[in-house]
Order: structure tokens, then sequence, then C-alpha cells
């Protein structure tokens, strides 16, 4: 870090001493990004000798492979999660994604990346400053009667400072300054990793992985992300959605640009913060219908649902859920949502050649079906387990023989999905995460999503109501009787 801070102001110093301050952001960005770019090719190096030298050593799908895959993914996750805070912004951002594909990343990564959910970089108040005068194009005491100098809570993009505008209480939102340029250069190195990945992996055989399909779609979401007047539209609509809920609130917006947000300051609990919550299993349902109808009434996804973007208040009496940070949504079309809900649908109830009719209408190769229950119902097509039970032994075991659950198989499943579906994955995994720790079951909330599947779906009322039925019914004779649809 002190070698890449030397490097940067030796180079920048000179060149910046006449330029406007957003200019001299967008150099240093340009020089970050170059620097960052070493010690993302030194991790990929690391990694990729790893994985193609080190684990060939052991026999395909032995012990001591499975062993020393566990071994190498660890070692790779605590690479990534080191390049992540070091170089931060775009690596940072890439960082806390990956730690969120919980069952669909291995474990290792998965656990070793979460802390990165909780942390973020502070810029200092002359660096905001910048922003702020550049976007508003006025002095900052023009705009704010006052502003903490010491932001409230930061991210990898961006920060948040309480203020007061307009005699309103007002939390800012100021994207850090050098994101403007150095986020294209970041891109531009991940991109080309990317392609060296699947360059090296073509020439072992494993076709499987294609590493630059994943990133186009990482680079979609982050860019959108990047421009704030689509965050403001995404919350917009959102808030049209649960307009006569009264137990969801999304914050109101004062002013905004590309790069700064004024909205309405909030002050609640993080929902990951059980001991202060009144009532955890209530904050639990609120989040799951709230989801519940995002995903399979609505179409329109919030997709970073981490412990910083809900909070819970006391209003009127009531526990509210206060919806944070829209810059990452996926919108779903009418007819991908309606073949999306009766292939949840039918998952649920055990009809797997109705599961391969919808996954091939939304384009998921038949080889890959195997693993739909895998991913959105934790259980195998041989499963005999209750919905929303642990793995047992023996399917542990099943998973570890035919090699299920590896990098590449999921890959696949992922590339043959639409990204929009792959995006709601890594919602309801979140919303899976915080409901295990304000004391929810699996199982509720898998039953919770499929009843708003079932009744949102283009039948009429009647025709829900005798469909969810008979889904219920088709699930107490399986969990009971070990009965499935044939």
């Amino acid at each position: 870090m002190l070698r890449k801070a030397i490097l940067l102001g030796a180079f920048t110093t000179g060149c910046t001493f006449f330029m406007p301050p957003q200019q001299k952001k967008d150099l240093q960005g340009f020089t970050a990004g170059f620097i960052n770019s070493f010690s993302a090719i030194k991790t990929l190096i690391e990694s990729l000798y790893d994985y193609q030298v080190e684990l060939t050593k052991f026999e395909y799908n032995t012990e001591e492979y499975h062993q020393q895959r566990s071994i190498i993914h660890q070692r790779v996750a605590d690479r990534i999660l080191r390049l992540s805070i070091e170089n931060k912004g775009v690596y940072l951002k890439a960082g806390q994604y990956i730690g969120n594909l919980e069952r669909v990343m291995p474990r290792e990564f998965t656990q070793t990346l979460r802390v990165l959910q909780d942390q973020g970089p502070q810029v200092s108040f002359e660096d905001v400053k910048i922003v702020l005068e550049y976007e508003l194009q006025k002095p900052i005491q023009e705009i704010f009667t006052t502003f903490s100098h010491k932001a409230i809570a930061a991210a990898s993009l961006a920060q948040v400072h309480q203020a007061t505008y307009n005699g309103k209480e007002v939390a800012v939102k100021v994207q850090f300054p050098q994101l403007r340029v150095q986020y294209r250069y970041d891109l531009m190195i991940i991109h080309n990793i990317a392609k060296l990945c699947d360059f090296v992996v073509s020439n072992t055989g494993t076709s499987e992985l294609h590493f630059s399909d994943l990133f186009s779609t990482f680079r979609k979401a982050l860019e959108k992300e990047l421009d704030f007047t689509l965050e403001v539209q995404n919350a917009e609509i959102t808030r049209t959605n649960f307009k006569n809920n009264t137990r969801i609130y999304i914050p109101q917006f004062y002013e905004f640009s590309q790069r700064v947000i004024i909205m309405e300051f909030i002050d609640g609990v993080k929902i990951n913060d059980v001991n202060k919550l009144k009532n955890p299993r209530e904050c639990a349902n609120i989040l799951i219908d709230m989801f519940g109808q995002m995903i399979f009434k609505y179409g329109h996804v919030h997709c970073d649902a981490h412990p910083g973007n809900i909070l819970i208040r006391e209003q009127n009496g009531k526990q509210q859920l206060v919806l944070l940070d829209h810059g990452f949504y996926t919108d779903i079309d009418q007819e991908m949502l309606q073949n999306f809900r009766c292939l949840w649908n039918n998952i649920a109830k055990f009809n797997y050649k109705e599961v391969e009719k919808y996954a091939t209408k939304l384009g998921i190769k038949k080889e890959h079906i195997e693993f739909l229950p895998l991913i959105f119902f934790y259980r195998t097509i041989s499963s005999k387990k209750k919905l929303g039970d642990a793995f047992s032994v023996e399917e542990r075991q099943y998973l570890r023989n035919k090699d299920l659950v590896t990098l590449e198989n999921i890959n696949a499943l992922l590339r043959s999905m639409p990204p929009e579906i792959m995006f709601i994955i890594r919602a309801a995994n979140l919303v899976g995460i915080h409901n295990a720790l304000l004391g929810g079951t699996t199982r509720d909330r898998l039953l919770k999503f499929t009843e708003y599947s079932v009744k949102n779906s283009e039948k009429s009322v009647w025709k829900q109501k005798f469909e969810w039925i008979k889904l219920k019914i088709a699930l107490f004779l399986f969990e009971f009787f070990g009965l499935t649809h044939k």
C-alpha cells in the first residue's frame, strides 16, 4: 500500500498542479487504475497456477482431491479478499458480489468475502466537496446549512454524509471522485483478465467455464449502479409498487445528479443487528413478503440487499422496513416472469417434466436442469428430505460422488440462464441469509415465495387458488408418503 501511494503521488503531483480539482482526480483515477492492474495480474497468475498445476497433482474426485481443492479455494479467496481491500472501487464491488453468491460460489469464497459487506473505504471531506461542487455547480455552503465532514456510511463506490438542506435533515450520497475515470480502466483490466482465464481454461478441456460472459453481466450492472439518476428511477418504481404497504418505506429524494443524491435522512437499525430489533421474526416476514412480491409479482428486484441497505424503524407502533440504495436492480419482462413462475412452481411440486419445459423457454440447457432444484430449493432431484431441511449425509455423498457442485457446473448453468434470473438468485440468497439470522426458517421462506409465484400467475383468481391447493397437496404427499408427480 505504501509503495502504491508513493508511485501515485510521484506521478500525479507534477501533472496536476494547474488542473481544476475534478480533473486532478480524473488523472489520479487513471493512475490508480494502472497501478492496481499489477496486483490484479499477480493474483490471477498465482490462482491459475494453483488450479491448473497444484490441483492436477491429485487424482480427480478422490478424497485427497476434494481436500486439496478446498485448500486452494481458501487460498484464492484470501487473495481476492486482499485484492478487493487494497484496490477498492470496482475490485471491492466485485469481491462483495462474489461474497453474496451463497450456494453458487464455493463455500470458502462466500464465507471469506462476506466480511466485505460491512467494509468500505472513506475519502476525505475535501474529496467529497470536489464532487458535490462539480455536480451541483454551487459552493457547498450555498447548498447546505450544515454538512458533517465525517461519513456516516461508506460502500464500495460512494459514501453518505449527514447534512441540513432547506431546513430538512438529509443524507447525502456522494460517489468517490476518482471513479469517474478509474472504473473504466479497472473494468478494462478485469475484462482482459477474464479473457485470459477463458484462453487458459479452453486449452485444458474445461470448456464450460466462460469468465467473459460473467464479466459482461457484472459490467452492465456496475455501470447502471454508477449512474445515480437510474437509482432514483428504481426507487420511485419500488415506491409506487408498495405505496399501499405501510410496513415498507422508501426515503424521499430532494435533488440528484449522476454522482450525487440528496435524500431524506432515516434513523433506523440495521436488519442484522438482531439484539436491537423488537421482533426479529416479524422483520424477516416483512422482508420475505417484499422480495416475494418484487420477484414474482412486479419483476422489479433490488439485488443488493446487504445489511447496510435495510433498516428497521418504529412507525406508529409497528416495525417498518426502510429500503436504501436502489442502484442495483434487475427488471424482468412479463413473458420471462411468467415462465420463471411456472419453473419455480414445478420445481416445488417435483414435476420435472414441466421443469424441463419452462427451463427450455428460459434458455436453460437440458443437461443443466438437474442443478435447478439445488440452486433454488437446496435439494437434489432425488431428494427425499422435507422442504427446507438440511442435506442428509447420503445427499452430501451423492453430490460429492457425482461432483455436481463445482465451479464449472454452476458456471455452465448460470451462463445458460438469462442474466435477470442470475440476479434473482443473488437477491434470494441475500434474503435467505437475513431470514436465517432473524430466526426464520428456510421452509417458511420457500413456501412464501412459492405462494407468491402461484398467486401472481396470469391465471384467474380461482385457478390461482386451485393451483396453490394442488401444490400444497403435492408437497404433503411427497413429504409424508414419498410420492412425486409422474
